[in-house]
Order: structure tokens, then C-alpha cells, then sequence
């Protein structure tokens, strides 16, 4: 019942936040993608790696933790859990900022009032599953305390820095994107034991000192790529792959897009691409949007982007300042906000399909390229 009360008011707290996030439109969309919000996230996640590590305690003042739990009665009281929940709304809601931030993303794009609340009480639900389970179950189901209640914590430490750097990636120079990710594998290969030497006679010795020797061997590749100044973690040595190809199409950069303004304008780029039968691509995007310089950084420099997008009009809408001329090319285009990319065939209609909302990858991207150049007459 506790765990019950705890979870429905946990979910009632996100089913409001998805109902102001329903009312507030686009500016919202705008708070959510902005460096100081995504700065303070990661900053919050580097505090809870720092509270597990043991330099400090996250908790809530004694005099607070005992009116929640119910004073000197045993087991609390449904009041009281229910307004702990209301309450770790706000404490927990950063430890699932993915699909939280996508879900309020979506909620702002449609700006349907009950899909808003629906959407986020479920989300709350969801999370609180697992607590009831547990609860109702009761102590039976959870592992025996001991010291490797330690080792757990320490781990999650190492995944806090990993979602802080993962967070940040947008705000961090290309150029050193893959030295928090090389520290980071090499921290853990040490604390793990990488060095503790190499022989372990237990199923779980050899399992960490395999997973430790892994982490340091890709910490040390990280640091190689970094030095060859490599920017994506998955593929440190690219650049070594890059130098020895012969023929290869350069990458798509920003600076390759022309920038329209008006509806006029962005009229006169598709009537001059559809001349020469010739697919277009519209870009729209905004200084502000973090998740554009993703974009910008790793899916338009992939190779297979660069040859699917040969032979393609490129223009961008800068919505960096929401005025009245890009407010109503804006509307024209049925784009709520960035990033948005919007492919037009050679008869300046869109590509069915095609339109590309949010995080993408470099194959859906690809694929839409394709799509709109077959499409061109």
C-alpha cells in the first residue's frame, strides 16, 4: 500500500509536467535543448558519481526523514509516502533525462493536453513498478547486505560520469571529445583491477579482470584516437581509415548549406533545384539546439551521408531568433522547432516519408537522401 501510494503520486507529479509541457509550446523545446540545462543535468549527475564514490552523502535532513517515515510509528503512513513521492518527482526525474526529455520533446510537438498527462503518468508508472513488486514481495526478494553493496555503488559511480559525459558531449570541443570517454575507461580499468595481477581463480576474478584489462585496452585507444584527433567514441581509429581512402566524397559541413529567411526565399531555392530536377534538402536549426551540433559533428560527416547526398540542394532555416519571417516559414513547413530536415523532390513537393525529426542517424538520414533523389524526376 505504501509502495502504491509512493508510485501513483510519483506518477501524478510527471502527469502534471507533461500537462505544463503540453501548455508551454515551443519554449519548452527551447529550455529543454539549452546549454545551461543540459549543463545543469550533467552537473547533477557528477555530484550523485561524487556522492557514490563516498566523498559525500545525498540525504535528506533527519528531521524531514522521520515525519516522512511516520515519526516513531512503525512503517510510515500513506500520506506521508505519497508526498515523498510528489517530492522525488523533482530528485529523480534527472536519472531518466532520455527518455523524460524525449517524451516531453514529443508532448511539445503535438501540444495535446491529455496525451501530455497521459504519456508522463505512465512514464511514472513505469518507473514505480518495480517498487511495488519489490514491496510486496517484501525483504525476501532483495540480496543480502555485505561489502559488495560497495562495489555496486562504486559501479554506478562510473555510470553517473559516463551519463555526465554522454549529456555534455553537444557543450565539449569536437577536438576533445573522446578524452572524457579515454579517462573515464582508463579509471575504471585501474579500480576494477586491471592491475591486481593476472591470475584469478574465481568465475567473478576472472570475469572483472577480464572486463578491467577490456576498459583499459579501449581507454588506451580512445587516447590513440584522440591524439589522431578522432571525435566518435565507437570508432577511435577512423581517422587511420579516412587517411588511407582513396576517392572518398568529403564531408558534409554546415557551411554547405545555404541559408534561406522568408518563404519567398526558400520558394526561390526549390523553384531553382527543381531546374535542374534536382532534390532538396531543408535543414531547420538554431544556435541554441544542442542536439544540432550532434548533427553537425558526427551524422553529416559520415561517408555514407556525404555519398547519399550528392546531387542534393542543400539549404538550412536558421530559427535562432523565433521572429515573424521565420515564424511563418516555420508554419509553412509544419515544423514545430529543431532539428527538423525536410526532403523535396525535383517538383518541390515533399518526399513522403523523408522528414526527419529529433536525433537521427547517419543511415536514416542516408535513407531519406535516397528516397527523395528516387523520387526526382
Amino acid at each position: 500500500m505504501l509502495a502504491s501510494a509512493y508510485v501513483l503520486a510519483l506518477a501524478s507529479a510527471f502527469g502534471l509536467l507533461g500537462i505544463a509541457a503540453a501548455w508551454s509550446g515551443q519554449s519548452l523545446q527551447i529550455v529543454l535543448q539549452s546549454p545551461v540545462a543540459i549543463g545543469v543535468v550533467a552537473a547533477l549527475f557528477v555530484l550523485l558519481a561524487l556522492s557514490s564514490f563516498g566523498l559525500f552523502q545525498i540525504k535528506l535532513p533527519a528531521a524531514v526523514g522521520n515525519g516522512l517515515s511516520g515519526g516513531p510509528k512503525k512503517g510510515g503512513s500513506v500520506g506521508a509516502a505519497a508526498l515523498l513521492g510528489l517530492s522525488s518527482a523533482v530528485l529523480i526525474g534527472p536519472c531518466v533525462t532520455a527518455p523524460l526529455a524525449g517524451a516531453l520533446l514529443y508532448i511539445v510537438r503535438t501540444g495535446d493536453v491529455a496525451v501530455g498527462a497521459l504519456a508522463l503518468f505512465a512514464l511514472g508508472i513505469g518507473k514505480g513498478i518495480p517498487l511495488v513488486i519489490t514491496a510486496t514481495i517484501g525483504g525476501r526478494a532483495l540480496p543480502r547486505a555485505g561489502a559488495w553493496m560497495e562495489n555496486v555503488r562504486h559501479v554506478f559511480g562510473f555510470a553517473f560520469l559516463g551519463t555526465a559525459i554522454w549529456l555534455a558531449t553537444p557543450l565539449i570541443p569536437e577536438r576533445f571529445l573522446l578524452l572524457p570517454w579515454a579517462v573515464l575507461a582508463l579509471a575504471f580499468g585501474i579500480y576494477a583491477g586491471a592491475f591486481d595481477g593476472l591470475r584469478r581463480t574465481r568465475g567473478y576474478g576472472v570475469l572483472a579482470g577480464s572486463g578491467a584489462v577490456l576498459s583499459l585496452l579501449w581507454g588506451s585507444l580512445l587516447l590513440v584516437g584522440f591524439g589522431l584527433g578522432a571525435s566518435d567514441p565507437l570508432t577511435p581509429l577512423g581517422p587511420l581509415k579516412g587517411a588511407a581512402g582513396i576517392g572518398q566524397k568529403a564531408a558534409i559541413q554546415k557551411s554547405d548549406f545555404t541559408k534561406v529567411r522568408p518563404v519567398v526565399g526558400l520558394s526561390s531555392f526549390l523553384d531553382t533545384a527543381a531546374a535542374d530536377k534536382q532534390a532538396t534538402l531543408v535543414y531547420v536549426t538554431a544556435d541554441w539546439c544542442v542536439t544540432c551540433r550532434t548533427i553537425e559533428r558526427s551524422v553529416l560527416k559520415a561517408p555514407d551521408v556525404a555519398a547519399s547526398l550528392e546531387g542534393v540542394r542543400l539549404a538550412s532555416l536558421d530559427v535562432s531568433t523565433l521572429d515573424g519571417e521565420n515564424g511563418a516559414l516555420m508554419r509553412s513547413l509544419a515544423v514545430v522547432g529543431p532539428p527538423t530536415m525536410i526532403f523535396f523532390d525535383s517538383s518541390k513537393q515533399e518526399a513522403p516519408g523523408t522528414r526527419l525529426v529529433g536525433e537521427i542517424t547517419p543511415a536514416a538520414l542516408a535513407d531519406a537522401a535516397r528516397t527523395a533523389k528516387g523520387g526526382a524526376r
